[in-house]
């Protein structure tokens, strides 16, 4: 048998691709299909009703789910169209709370007597037609992704064969290895990140007070922490938080 060399080395893996690299990568499927730019979004199953009644003590409050958050746009201006969009027009727009319906596609309806400044916004932006497209998560029941895609195009497109296969491999490309920063759940502003740290440590079978210690916190502020997790989630107890939390893919 053949000895390996010590100075042989393994193969390296290759790198994930960019962000920057998949934006390039996802436009040049959706653009054969007629749709100039896009943008992609993870978004919680639960948005449209947490829109059309939200209460102080859920997660996603109207104002939060109208934030360009765990989303990536096909360009610089496309991302400044989603901004000015969710900042300054979506909380009047009819279109955007039923968009938040992720059973299946929405046509905006870009109608001057139906949604007047959604329509003067993307009609001055160039684009002519809007459609989000849902998409369900392998492996996760709380939240979607969701495509929103822009059309120049004067003549409707409706939705074009392949659409959906075409959107599920450029999702399924994201998810690959940027998961993580389209989980509406892991946003940085629904969460404490120290809470974040004692639930990964308590998932991983630590004392409150060794997480004091390793965290260099009180025993106290792990329990609130704790209790504040708990409440926010719904869950029952220490067990069920942690199996929340695993299953929002929390960490």
């Amino acid at each position: 048998m053949q000895a390996i060399h010590p100075s042989a080395r393994l193969p390296e893996c290759p790198a994930p691709p960019s962000l920057d690299q998949l934006r390039q990568q996802l436009r040049a499927l959706v653009l054969p299909l007629g749709f100039s730019g896009f943008w992609y979004q993870g978004i919680p199953h639960h948005a449209r009703q947490a829109y059309r009644t939200p209460c102080r003590s859920q997660l996603f409050t109207p104002a939060a789910l109208r934030r360009p958050v765990a989303s990536l746009a096909s360009s610089s201006q496309v991302q400044a169209l989603q901004r000015l969009y969710l900042g300054r027009v979506a909380r009047q727009d009819p279109n955007f709370e039923a968009a938040l319906e992720l059973a299946s596609p929405y046509h905006y309806r870009l109608d001057a007597e139906v949604a007047p400044q959604a329509t003067r916004l993307f009609h001055n932006h160039g684009v002519c037609e809007v459609l989000s497209w849902p998409l369900p998560c392998f492996g996760q029941s709380a939240w979607s992704g969701r495509f929103t895609l822009l059309s120049d195009r004067t003549a409707p497109l409706g939705e074009p064969p392949q659409l959906e296969q075409t959107l599920r491999l450029g999702q399924a490309l994201l998810l690959e290895s940027h998961r993580h920063l389209f989980n509406p759940y892991r946003h940085s502003r629904l969460f404490n990140p120290t809470a974040i740290e004692v639930l990964k440590m308590a998932a991983s079978g630590f004392h409150n007070h060794e997480i004091a210690d390793r965290l260099h916190i009180t025993v106290r502020g792990v329990e609130y922490h704790m209790e504040s997790l708990r409440k926010k989630l719904g869950a029952a107890n220490r067990a069920n938080l942690i199996h929340i939390a695993h299953q929002l893919e929390l960490f």
